[in-house]
């Protein structure tokens, strides 16, 4: 029993002298009678007493010849609202008991029972994103020297992740897209573990201190040139972010999650995935060797509503490796082959786009997305291939005004702009050709956390 109300119990063979000391010992004038078991068996007021004497009674009776037998009590557990009812309407103690009876609280206007603190768990969910131009720029050895410029917008597709802490120093790491289950036995095992997988190597940069169980789960496939990778890092970010005090700024999640993924985990790549997620919505990235910049756009409902209408996300089914494709083009830039035209056309390209997305000339802006197919096309000949090319020239012939590939090429995604009186033939001619097609709804909010009770 609690020490808060210990002194206000009695046992019911003991003589009503007693019962009269615990009353005088407690604010509420109760005694509380228990068994030899503990189990709550009647109470004593100070009337209840007054009226024992009265009629002749000893204090050296035993308390269960006099207590009260009709009391009110409920079961431990009983929310904060029922007890705060009780004690308005004139009750100013109620016990708690167990299932068996036994006293367990005794709650008191100014007292009630403090709640268990329970098990907490946090989640994440991080939007990917579509890349409307200036794809190339974002990487780092081409920025430390020349600057570079990305226009992107979030969507309504996740990576999701839940975080359980544990007691003990034990690690698991599931991944349900590629059916991967790892097992540390401690954190250090992790860290020493050379094969680590994308999910162990977010885990690697931010060294939490307790065992825990992680799941990641996503709304879109892998491979899909739609920054899923970069989105699943950040989603794991954030739910160890959830549950610190100080919490990291966007930028930090962001910073984070390309440590992991990129230079951890060594998948070659650009900033902008990373930052998109972190932040969503729309946004103009600016690149350099100090300090990246995300400028969020505000755009009028009816543009962001009409280009929602207007895209056409077009699943290919041919799975790419960004990764392969940008350590090539890395690979041409040391060797000095020269892409310098068509990253500044990019750069040129992407601040036109940035002009007529934000002026709402959305037919500009589609015609714009078919120059970043031209210019990205030409930046290696692993962006693109027959069945791509086949693709693309399909859905111009029926009528998109322009259209691109998503993340670095090779596969994935597409990403078309079609007037509504096209959409129907656009549509068809990318089915024959075995795409599989989805609307497109934005993501305004970046990377969310929150925390719920472990069930």
């Amino acid at each position: 029993m609690k020490d808060h109300f210990k002194d206000l119990v009695v046992k019911h063979d003991q003589p009503v002298v007693d019962a009269i000391a615990a009353i005088e010992r407690g604010p509420t004038q109760i005694a509380l009678v228990v068994d030899a078991e503990n189990v709550l068996v009647g109470v004593l007021t100070n009337g209840d007493i007054r009226r024992f004497l009265v009629g002749g009674g000893q204090t050296s009776t035993p308390v269960h010849e006099c207590m009260n037998r009709k009391f009110h009590a409920l079961p431990h557990g009983t929310s904060r609202e029922e007890l705060l009812k009780l004690f308005d309407i004139g009750y100013n103690a109620v016990p708690l008991l167990d299932e068996l009876g036994k006293l367990v609280e005794f709650a008191t206007p100014d007292f009630f029972p403090p709640a268990k603190e329970v098990a907490v768990l946090s989640r994440a969910r991080a939007p990917v994103r579509i890349s409307f131009s200036g794809g190339g720029t974002d990487l780092t050895y081409y920025f430390m020297k020349n600057g570079g410029v990305v226009l992107n917008a979030s969507i309504a597709l996740y990576a999701h992740a839940t975080l359980i802490p544990s007691a003990g120093p034990e690690i698991n790491v599931i991944s349900h897209d590629i059916d991967r289950h790892e097992h540390y036995p401690s954190l250090r095992a992790l860290l020493d573990n050379p094969d680590k997988g994308l999910l162990s190597s977010v885990v690697s940069v931010i060294r939490p201190d307790f065992g825990f169980d992680l799941f990641v789960h996503s709304d879109f496939p892998v491979g899909s040139g739609l920054g899923g990778s970069s989105a699943v890092a950040t989603s794991v970010v954030a739910a160890f972010n959830e549950l610190r005090l100080d919490k990291w700024s966007t930028y930090e999640i962001a910073e984070l999650a390309f440590q992991a993924e990129r230079l951890c985990y060594a998948i070659s790549g650009g900033w902008q995935d990373q930052y998109a997620s972190a932040f969503g919505g729309f946004n103009l990235i600016e690149f350099d060797g100090k300090r990246n910049l995300v400028h969020s756009l505000r755009l009028e409902p009816a543009t962001s509503n009409e280009l929602e209408e207007c895209l056409v996300l077009c699943n290919t089914g041919i799975e790419h490796n960004s990764g392969k494709i940008h350590k090539q083009q890395r690979e041409d830039f040391n060797n000095n082959v020269d892409r310098s035209q068509q990253l500044l056309d990019m750069v040129d390209l992407c601040r036109r786009m940035h002009k007529h997305l934000i002026r709402g000339d959305l037919n500009d802006f589609g015609t714009s997305l078919h120059e970043a197919w031209t210019i990205k096309h030409g930046l290696s000949s692993a962006i693109s291939g027959n069945t791509l090319d086949t693709i693309y020239k399909a859905a111009l012939d029926a009528g998109a005004s322009g259209g691109k590939l998503l993340g670095a090429g090779g596969g994935g995604f597409f990403l078309f702009y079609v007037q509504p009186r096209f959409r129907s033939a656009v549509s068809a001619a990318l089915k024959a050709h075995g795409c599989t097609l989805s609307t497109i709804r934005f993501e305004q909010e970046g990377v969310t956390s929150w925390r719920t009770k472990v069930a």
